[in-house]
């Protein structure tokens, strides 16, 4: 009888074990996951915080240039309707910008996440702090939490765990106006919302009663004029601020006879140069025989002047109805000889907007201007002067010390990000 032998099959070793290893191999890429899962949350909340803070930047600057309006110049500002109408710019402005391709989704409201103040020195310190306050406001300050999350089921359970908003970027911003302005200076791609136009500021001659002292200052001018703000249009009507007439130099008349002047910079009272002045604003450029910039801090400034409008900057003016530009205020004007044109002495800037143009029958250009407030980037401001003051502190919201020291503007604003 034959005998067959029994082979024992024996089972690898590493097949016994792979029980224990798929979930160990589990486990690890488990962590893995969560490790990739934690990055791409954190780089997403990176980017989405940055178009957080540009979303409410937008909306806090543009609450802040609705605070400087020409109610400002009025007896009485209304400063509830500004508030009303900041709040309205900045949600306009939210719903404008998206977050990682979605709206916020959220609606600021005044005294909630949407705070109006002002910007006061601290004595202890020294340095300059939001204050909440209807009075006066100058200040806007956005505080906000984005509530959508990324749908990342991590970052939402790290949330829970740890009590911090991994997945909700927010910001808080703050943007101010500032009126001790100095000087414009233009920036390399922008230019100065300026006209090159000045104004007669006093006459002690008496020689001219329409003057910006007489007719704005002291409010004597007529107020037949008006600016809806809406639509951008000029109408007439009354609406609380007065205008000036400015008129230039009649046929056979004198420079002394005009109570404007179109100024020379780097012109050569050539009109197209003139005219693009008038409809873009004053460039680097333009400015380059003051190193760029003019300013009006110690003493008076000489500018080459021209009391006669060409047609063609008379057209250009009138492209510019309603719009409110910078302008210059001059003192007195004295004539180059055997030339029509002279020499003003400029001492400071205002803003106005022009209302109403006409050739008359002298020839002389007649020009209807109401003062107007603006903002602009391209101006220059004061250095703040030290508090000094053991008694000032945070909660006073009247004007502080360096306020009564440095010359304030009430026709030109700074817009800027103070936090």
């Amino acid at each position: 009888m034959k005998r067959y032998t029994r082979t024992q099959i024996t089972k690898p070793q590493h097949v016994g074990r792979r029980g224990v290893i798929t979930p160990l191999a589990a486990m690890v890429l488990l962590a893995v996951m969560v490790g990739i899962a934690l990055i791409v949350n954190r780089l997403w909340l990176d980017a989405a915080t940055l178009e957080v803070t540009t979303c409410v930047e937008t909306a806090v600057l543009a609450a802040g240039h609705e605070l400087a309006a020409d109610e400002l110049l009025k007896e009485k500002p209304d400063y509830q309707m500004l508030m009303q109408r900041a709040e309205t710019s900045a949600n306009r402005a939210l719903k404008l910008n998206t977050v990682a391709g979605q709206r916020i989704g959220i609606e600021l409201t005044k005294d909630d996440n949407l705070l109006f103040g002002k910007i006061v020195p601290v004595a202890e310190t020294g340095e300059r702090r939001f204050l909440q306050t209807d009075h006066e406001p100058l200040s806007v300050q956005i505080k906000t939490d984005h509530t959508s999350r990324i749908n990342n089921p991590v970052a939402e359970l790290m949330s829970e765990v740890t009590r911090t908003n991994l997945g909700t970027p927010g910001t808080q911003i703050e943007a101010s106006l500032d009126n001790h302005v100095v000087g414009i200076r233009p920036f390399e791609n922008v230019a100065v919302p300026a006209f090159p136009l000045a104004i007669l500021k006093d006459d002690p001659t008496g020689k001219h009663t329409e003057t910006w002292e007489l007719q704005i200052v002291q409010k004597k001018g007529n107020d037949e004029y008006q600016f809806d703000p809406k639509t951008g249009k000029v109408t007439r009507g009354s609406d609380g601020i007065p205008e000036i007439k400015l008129t230039g130099k009649p046929r056979r008349g004198d420079i002394s006879d005009a109570n404007m002047q179109i100024l020379d910079f780097s012109s050569e009272f050539h009109s197209e140069a003139v005219v693009r002045q008038i409809l873009t604003g004053l460039t680097k450029k333009d400015l380059k025989q003051f190193h760029g910039e003019l300013l009006f801090e110690a003493q008076l400034v000489q500018l080459k002047c021209s009391p006669n409008i060409e047609n063609e900057e008379q057209d250009a003016f009138q492209d510019m109805l309603g719009q409110c530009r910078i302008c210059f205020l001059y003192t007195k004007v004295k004539a180059t000889p055997k030339s029509y044109n002279g020499t003003a002495d400029c001492s400071n800037i205002v803003a106005g907007r022009i209302m109403a143009i006409q050739r008359l029958e002298n020839q002389a250009c007649e020009m209807i201007l109401q003062p107007g407030v603006i903002t602009s980037r391209a101006v220059v401001l004061a250095k703040p002067e030290p508090v000094d003051n053991e008694n000032e502190s945070a909660s006073n919201t009247e004007s502080s010390a360096d306020d009564k020291k440095q010359p304030i503007n009430k026709y030109i604003y700074k817009l800027y990000l103070t936090q």
